[in-house]
């Protein structure tokens, strides 16, 4: 005889919204997934009680290489371990911008989920990689953990730089209250480090509570990618960000004039921008003719392999547009461009703008 279940809500307690019918062992769940998902949730203590359940330990491993090219040495893997409890599933993911495909691990036996992450691992030597897919979250520990990664493999250069960008931004959060900062966001690659990196210092003194204030100089031809990855990573950062017309001479003195309390602005230029080479030092007052800011410019002297190590390195979200076209530091103008003429070039006429990307 079939029956109707009831789940219980997790917030609240409540009864579930909806039933589900169960006919012996066999249980018919809605063939719409969130409420799948959501019947699932609710009726899970009714059908695997908490007393009944084994204790699973689980692990995952992420790696950029493609499942068909490890599919045999995973099977053969897989098969030692067959007498042990341990499952191994494999998961290709085709729109992620950090790894191509998820392992995970689940096993009965703590010894026993070890041993095959350790084997995973040593199958995907030189291809497994970290992934979060909440890097705005938990900032000061994974940072910490972030330099120790870089530390171990050797990369002291790279390490270096991350400690002088993180002393300047920590600096200027010591000395300045919150509403005398602002961070220049236009969603390109650059500001997007230094998003993460305020976010980080401000975390560390302030907790993630705490609100970041940030500006957006309008360009002519602004489209909707970089808009909503804007609108995203405030979401996700926590900052408020008002937006401006441009040029940038015209953008400050607008924000000057609605927060005159501004007095510290970050912004991602580097030494190879057009405006960056005429930085002295990482952090200078604006001209006597522009309107008084102190510009702090923490990634001054990073190159953009630097850049895109620490944004990779830490899963920091970016702007799509940078996997749609490419990564190139001129200007937005010029994604904006390659993007409207895209079916006009041949792929060598796209490689000849290379000297527009730094």
């Amino acid at each position: 005889m079939s029956q109707l279940l009831w789940g219980t809500q997790k917030k609240g307690g409540a009864i579930s919204t909806f039933p589900v019918v169960r006919l012996n062992n066999v249980v018919a769940l809605p063939g719409i997934p969130k409420f799948c998902e959501k019947a699932f949730d609710e009726l899970q203590d009714q059908l695997f009680p908490l007393e009944e359940r084994p204790t699973m330990w689980q692990g995952t491993v992420y790696t950029d290489l493609d499942e068909f090219e490890f599919s045999k040495k995973l099977t053969e893997l897989a098969a030692k371990f067959d007498d042990r409890t341990v499952q191994i599933g494999s998961y290709p993911e085709m729109h992620n911008k950090f790894f191509k495909t998820k392992l995970t691990v689940e096993s009965e036996s703590p010894d026993a989920l070890k041993t095959a992450l350790s084997a995973l691992r040593e199958m995907l030597v030189g291809h497994v990689v970290y992934y979060d897919s909440k890097a705005w979250q938990d900032t000061v520990p994974k940072w910490a953990e972030f330099k120790n990664r870089e530390s171990q493999i050797g990369n002291q250069d790279f390490v270096s730089k991350l400690l002088e960008a993180e002393r300047i931004v920590s600096e200027i959060v010591e000395k300045y209250p919150l509403d005398q900062i602002a961070l220049s966001f236009n969603g390109g690659k650059d500001c997007t480090i230094l998003l993460h990196l305020l976010r980080l210092k401000v975390d560390e003194k302030y907790g993630p509570g705490a609100s970041i204030q940030g500006f957006h100089i309008m360009v002519e031809d602004q489209f909707p990618e970089a808009t909503q990855f804007i609108i995203d990573a405030a979401k996700f950062y926590n900052i408020q960000v008002l937006e401006f017309p441009g040029p940038l001479k015209t953008g400050l003195a607008a924000l000057k004039k609605q927060r005159p309390s501004i007095i510290a602005v970050l912004m991602g230029s580097r030494a190879t921008d057009p405006n960056g080479k005429y930085m002295k030092t990482a952090v200078e007052w604006t001209d006597s003719d522009w309107p008084r800011v102190l510009r702090v410019c923490p990634i001054l002297n990073w190159t953009y392999t630097d850049v895109w190590h620490m944004l990779r390195g830490l899963c920091v979200p970016y702007c799509k547009l940078y996997d749609q076209v490419g990564s190139c530091g001129k200007s937005w103008l010029l994604f904006a461009k390659i993007k409207e003429n895209w079916g006009k070039y041949r792929l060598w006429d796209v490689s000849k703008l290379v000297h527009f990307c730094d």
